[in-house]
């Protein structure tokens, strides 16, 4: 029986002199080309062909079957049927000259060469046995391991994982699937290093050819190459016609860079270089990106980042996270590249010293900010912390008795602007011990604690308040709650029913004399309901004597323990009223009761699930805040989101829907959609609809995008991008905006 590939049409011969425009200059990287396991059903790589069996053979024996044999000294022919076995390798041909002397084997005729991963069907050629090298002509090939096949007119195997093909095709294609072919004058496949390389390259998809390299490397395996990516293209409204090129420097197993050229028809050329290092004691990335006199300013423009990370000792960490950007509006005009949205107000320089040990952990901290906001004033600059240190300790002591201790001690600095603000050093303790008896069913919790925080100011010229502060302000809360079960849907569920009651006290102390440095109110939410912190920060202590009372109701599988349904409700009784406000002219707090709070989660079957928390003022009879997703998964890679969010705060209330969608048109299209549309402002944020396509050896994604830029501006763009399997797998970006906005998205792979 042949052990001939599935032939194919007649290839047309390759064309080395066009210079195809496209998709630019193409060499590749990651990843190698997907596995079995990765194709869509129906792409078996090499549907029809008989794999050839091999033998075990001991002490480097040979065999030859063959239908005629003749030996005349050391020379062996052989004809009809020829079978050659060695260890790990196998030789069928129509005719075959043996030479014991020079281990050296002639073949004419159909040949077959087989090493347990690489088929080689040749019209013959000579096979050095003994040093496992050969030439063969006319030549088709299947490698299993990557998969990957291909033909050439001559090839040279200078080792068994080295081989090097002349006027070669290749492609990770099915047999009997053409959708794309390189195609090339000199190939070479290094399995041992899992490179393969083509100079003077075509790549041809469905029959056009798309790019012209002189020189390209891809992968053979996953082992990371060096090599350019493939481009990723698209359009934008601030950008115009956008081309990224990037190329990958593999320069060592734990040192790499990309360097992406990027041009944008409206603002000129980018480079971007992200360089990433990892050592045993230390990792991190550079990341910087310039574009010399943009085409719309007239100003260079240019982002930097660096993250690093050094494991000084066991215990002692330093991580450092610092960014800068040239101008205001530079993540505006790129933000949807370049890591950043235009929503960001400041960036952080940030530098953490940490010592970590079972009973505490002790941080030295250094951070500055860097104003990106056009409209952020100057009075609300962040400080600058130089430095920050905390301690956080803690212990149990058994019997359920534990305690714990957050300590501040950090220096508030700020450039010199017009506002006034004084500068200040604080120390903030916060000790705290609590007790918990827990019997399963019923549980009780009082817990005890004193927060004392001492300020050193620099009223900066200001003639009022002092220089010196001090407050202490104790706390004291009970927690307490039962847990009731039963059985329902006939001992299949268990049902549970868990009141829980809160109390807290903190007193009244007057804090209109401590600056504001880094302290704002928490917004309300269904755990804070069991919290006595009303601020984020030192800067307030919110007094408050209060009794939270609490019902929650959960439906628990008996065989999984999985969660089905979660309903919680609470509210706050409020004993008296609270005076401490972050605005020193503000009213007291004079509302009896919290806003009424609401939870919940639920999932029936496997398809549907949902989540919810609602706050609801019931001396207003108005809904302060709602927020509800629900979502469809009846399958694998169908998915449908609707979500809607609403919430009263002002200048800051929201008011939106938001749909998503993830949907198999066929077994190999997924149609792709967003839409986020503001009910109050009565127009989209953003809306984006695209399709994916997932063949057995390459993937097409095509996303249009309008979203509502800060400036009250559309910006659309739409996005391209094609994966060709075994010779780039890249992330123009499509990925990661699509992971954003949809909820359970999962990219074709």
């Amino acid at each position: 029986m042949s052990l001939r590939p599935v032939s194919r049409a007649p290839r047309p011969a390759i064309d080395a002199r066009s210079v195809v425009a496209g998709l630019g200059l193409v060499a590749v990287l990651l990843p190698a080309a997907a596995s079995a396991t990765e194709r869509p059903s129906g792409c078996e790589f090499a549907p029809g062909v008989e794999w050839p069996e091999l033998r075990t053979l001991e002490g480097g024996l040979t065999d030859i079957d063959a239908d005629f044999i003749r030996r005349d000294g050391e020379r062996i022919s052989a004809t009809g049927n020829v079978q050659l076995f060695e260890s790990g390798r196998r030789l069928d041909t129509d005719f075959l000259e043996y030479d014991r002397a020079s281990g050296t084997a002639r073949t004419e005729g159909d040949t077959r060469l087989f090493d347990g991963d690489l088929l080689l069907h040749t019209e013959g050629g000579e096979y050095r046995l003994d040093a496992q090298t050969g030439e063969f002509r006319r030549i088709d090939f299947l490698v299993q391991s990557i998969p990957a096949r291909g033909s050439a007119a001559r090839g040279v195997q200078h080792d068994p994982d080295r081989h090097d093909f002349e006027d070669a095709e290749y492609t990770t294609c099915p047999v009997g699937n053409d959708s794309w072919w390189l195609r090339t004058g000199d190939l070479e496949l290094d399995r041992e290093s899992g490179v393969g390389v083509a100079r003077n390259a075509t790549i041809r998809f469905k029959g056009v050819p798309i790019a012209y390299t002189p020189y390209i490397n891809f992968p053979l395996d996953d082992r990371r190459k060096t090599g350019f990516l493939l481009p990723s293209i698209g359009t934008g409204g601030r950008t115009g016609l956008d081309i990224a090129t990037p190329w990958y420097w593999n320069i060592a197993p734990n040192y790499d860079a990309t360097f992406t050229p990027r041009v944008m028809a409206d603002r000129g050329v980018k480079l971007g270089t992200e360089f990433r290092y990892l050592q045993p004691r230390h990792e991190g990335v550079l990341d910087v990106r310039y574009l010399p006199n943009d085409r719309v300013t007239g100003d260079d423009r240019q982002f930097a980042q660096w993250q690093h990370r050094t494991r000084i000792t066991s215990n002692l960490d330093l991580r450092v996270d610092a960014a800068d950007v040239s101008d205001p509006e530079y993540f505006f005009d790129f933000g949807n590249s370049d890591r950043y949205a235009g929503a960001t107000p400041y960036l952080r320089r940030r530098a953490d010293l940490t010592w970590n040990q079972p009973a505490y952990r002790l941080r030295t901290r250094i951070e500055d900010y860097q104003i990106v906001d056009p409209e952020l004033s100057a009075a609300g600059e962040p400080y600058q912390r130089l430095p920050q240190i905390t301690l956080d300790a803690g212990e149990y002591l058994g019997r359920g008795l534990s305690w714990g201790l957050a300590t501040e001690l950090v220096r508030f600095e700020r450039q010199e602007d017009q506002s006034g603000r004084p500068l200040g050093t604080r120390l903030d303790l916060n000790p705290e011990v609590r007790w918990r008896h827990d019997t399963g069913g019923f549980f009780f919790e009082p817990a005890a604690g004193v927060r004392h925080t001492r300020y050193e100011l620099d009223r900066r010229g200001q003639t009022t308040g002092p220089e010196s502060i001090s407050r202490t302000v104790p706390r004291a809360s009970i927690d307490t709650g039962l847990v009731f079960e039963r059985p329902v849907a006939s001992g299949r569920r268990l049902q549970t029913l868990e009141p829980r009651v809160f109390y807290g006290y903190v007193p009244f102390r007057d804090q209109d004399a401590i600056p504001i440095f880094d302290t704002g109110e928490a917004d309300f939410s269904f755990d804070n309901l069991f919290s006595l912190d009303r601020f984020v920060g030192a800067d307030r202590v919110g007094d408050t004597h209060q009794v939270t009372t609490a019902l929650t109701t959960r439906i628990l599988d008996q065989q999984t323990g999985r969660e089905r349904l979660s309903l919680s409700a609470g509210q706050i009784h409020y004993l008296s009223d609270r005076e401490v406000r972050r605005d020193p002219n503000a009213p007291a707090l004079d509302r009896s009761t919290s806003d009424l709070a609401l939870e919940g989660r639920v999932r029936i079957g496997d398809a549907w699930d949902g989540r919810g928390s609602i706050l609801y003022n019931r001396d207003a009879g108005e809904t302060t805040l709602a927020a509800v997703a629900i979502g469809y998964s009846p399958r694998e890679r169908a998915r449908i989101n609707l979500g809607y969010r609403q919430r009263e705060a002002g200048a800051r209330s929201i008011d939106q829907t938001d749909i998503s969608v993830l949907w198999p048109v066929s077994e190999r299209i997924d149609a792709i959609g967003r839409w986020n549309y503001s009910l109050e402002q009565e127009r989209d944020l953003e809306f984006l609809t695209g399709l994916q396509y997932r063949s057995c050896c390459y993937g097409i994604r095509v996303v249009a995008r309008r979203a509502l830029a800060f400036d009250e501006t559309y910006d659309n763009s739409i996005y391209f991008q094609l994966t060709l399997d075994g010779l780039a797998r890249f992330d123009s970006g499509v990925d990661s905006l699509l992971r954003e906005g949809i909820a359970g998205y999962d990219a074709r792979p």
